[in-house]
C-alpha cells in the first residue's frame, strides 16, 4: 500500500516538472526566435524607431547605429541583422525611389529614396516618424502610402539593379 502512494506522488511530481519545463521552453522559444507576433521582435523594432535620426553617408554598422542613431539605411540594416540573428529567413532590405523618364528625381520632400525591410512578404519600416511606421504591413498598402505621400514609384529589392515600377 505504501509503495502505491510513493508511485502516485512520483508521477504527480514528474507531471509538475514536465509542465514547468514546457512553460520554460515555450517562453525561451518565443523570446529567442523571430516572428512578427513575438513581443521581443516588436520591442526591438520599437527600440530602433526611437533612436535619433541622423544622416549618414551609407549604411553604418549596427554598433555605430546604437551609439549615434542613423537614417533609414541604418535602421533597415539593424533590423535585418537582428531578424537574421534570431533565425528569420528571406529578410531583404528594399528601397524605393522616384523615377521620371528613366532618371531618378527627388520625391516630394526632397529625398532621393527610402530603405526598409521586407520579411515574409510583409513590410517593416522602422522610421522615427510614428505616422510613417509600418510593422508587419501589407505591401500594396505600403506602396500606396509611398506613392501618395512621397511620390515614390519604383521599388528595388536587395541586390536588384533594375527597379519595379508601381
Amino acid at each position: 500500500m505504501r509503495n502505491i502512494n510513493i508511485n502516485k506522488w512520483f508521477y504527480i511530481l514528474v507531471l509538475i516538472a514536465l509542465t514547468l519545463l514546457s512553460l520554460y521552453v515555450g517562453f525561451y522559444i518565443s523570446t529567442a526566435t523571430a516572428f512578427p507576433q513575438n513581443p521581443s521582435t516588436q520591442a526591438y523594432f520599437d527600440k530602433i524607431c526611437n533612436m535619433p535620426h541622423i544622416n549618414t553617408p551609407g549604411p553604418q554598422s549596427p554598433e555605430v547605429f546604437w551609439q549615434q542613431g542613423g537614417n533609414c539605411d541604418d535602421r533597415a540594416l539593424v533590423l535585418k541583422t537582428y531578424l537574421e540573428s534570431k533565425g528569420a529567413k528571406g529578410v531583404q532590405i528594399c528601397w524605393v525611389s522616384r523615377m521620371e523618364n528613366g532618371t531618378m528625381v527627388p520625391c516630394y520632400n526632397g529625398a532621393m529614396g527610402h530603405s526598409f525591410v521586407v520579411w515574409n512578404n510583409r513590410v517593416y519600416n522602422p522610421t522615427l516618424n510614428e505616422s510613417h511606421r509600418f510593422y508587419d504591413a501589407d505591401i500594396p498598402e505600403f506602396k500606396q502610402f509611398l506613392s501618395e505621400i512621397y511620390g515614390f514609384n519604383t521599388w528595388y529589392f536587395e541586390n536588384q539593379t533594375v527597379g519595379i515600377q508601381f
